[in-house]
């Protein structure tokens, strides 16, 4: 294995002392010399060609997380060259054209030669619908947003063009999603404490008459709506422009759901943390996911129970064991994968799983990788 420790000072300590953290950056053991980028490539999946830990792209490419705004400018057509420059790897571009490029901390613009979209960190189509639709609300926020009251006829249901009435809503606030709350995402901790509500997207509205009631319009829908469902600001998605980095401080999340409902997650399914931005975490985060381990009975116990039951002629219980934590062992936790956080809500957020080598349950771990 080609390995490589990059060692960064971060201060002076007291007196003389130098504090220094050691950056190991891990290459493949067949890392090419050089990636011809194809449509459908992601930054990830070309890191993963170079490198054993992919988030790690941004220290090779030569850039910190303030100088990456917008790291999709890498194009189809460019070819990535892995060199080696004073011991450390470097990765840079050799665009369509012949024109080569290091990328290291600079100010640059857009390149003008061509005019389709860089690749993107990871696969977009994997989160766009939760980007753009999905989401959760904090229960005190849903408690205090405007609710559908009605119409001015006895339906109870509304389409596209229905004018319907809703509790008054912020004066500056024209423009509305409709939702109804789904499932309850509780503190895997604490099930009596609420983290959030996912948010079921229904349609999207605009106020004509403010006031109290305030009138609306129902413009487009995906379900039909109904009395009690209710307005959150519209918000509008730009294009994700994330740059995968390991957190700062250390995190130690536990997944609270698989959206969708299904009991277990694989690669590209989304999963819910129980930590959001109240605790540091942020877009672009890479977490390690592990499986908790497993409790079992002592083996001394289980040997003495066994003797205890042919020598009583049959009687006693094996399995007495288990009753007694004090005769339990638990087994080590395994690593299990990789996540990506790409939506960062107040208590909670959105990981995409990158790799796993068994299915995420919840209750599982994510923590610093």
């Amino acid at each position: 294995m080609r390995t490589l420790i990059l060692i960064a000072a971060l201060g002076l300590g007291s007196g003389f002392g130098v504090t220094l953290r050691a950056d190991e950056i891990r290459l493949q053991e067949q890392a090419p010399d050089r990636h011809v980028v194809v449509k459908g490539d992601t930054l990830w999946d070309i890191s993963e060609k170079f490198l054993k830990d992919p988030w790690k792209w941004p220290e090779v490419w030569g850039f910190n997380k303030e100088q990456i705004k917008n790291p999709h400018l890498i194009y189809p057509g460019d070819v990535v060259l892995l060199t080696m420059e004073g011991g450390k790897p470097r990765l840079s571009l050799e665009r369509r054209f012949g024109e080569t490029v290091k990328l290291s901390p600079s100010i640059r613009g857009e390149p003008i030669i061509t005019k389709e979209a860089g690749i993107p960190a990871i696969p977009v189509a994997a989160i766009a619908p939760l980007l753009s639709k999905g989401g959760v609300g904090d229960p005190a926020d849903l408690a205090q947003a405007p609710m559908i009251l009605g119409s001015s006829d006895e339906r109870v249901m509304f389409g596209p063009g229905d004018r319907v009435y809703a509790s008054k809503g912020p004066a500056d606030i024209v423009d509305w999603r409709v939702v109804r709350l789904g499932q309850a995402l509780k503190n895997p901790d604490d099930p009596k404490d609420i983290l959030a509500y996912e948010m079921i997207y229904l349609a999207e509205a605009r106020t004509e008459v403010p006031g109290d009631p305030q009138t609306i319009r129902i413009l487009r829908t995906e379900q039909e709506v109904l009395e009690r469902d209710r307005l959150v600001a519209a918000w509008k998605m730009e294009a994700p422009q994330y740059m995968p980095h390991a957190p700062e401080k250390p995190v130690k999340a536990k997944v609270v759901s698989a959206l969708g409902g299904p009991l277990y997650a694989g690669t590209w399914m989304t999963l819910v943390l129980d930590k959001g931005s109240r605790d540091g975490l942020e877009e672009g985060h890479v977490l390690a996911l592990f499986r908790p381990g497993r409790t079992v009975a002592d083996p001394k116990c289980i040997r003495a129970n066994k003797i205890a039951f042919l020598a009583g002629g049959g009687r006693g219980h094996a399995e007495d064991c288990v009753k007694d934590e004090n005769n339990m062992t638990a087994l080590p936790e395994t690593r299990n994968g990789l996540v990506f956080v790409y939506r960062v809500f107040n208590k909670v957020a959105y990981a995409l799983v990158m790799k796993t080598t068994e299915p995420v349950a919840v209750g599982d771990l994510a923590r610093n990788p």
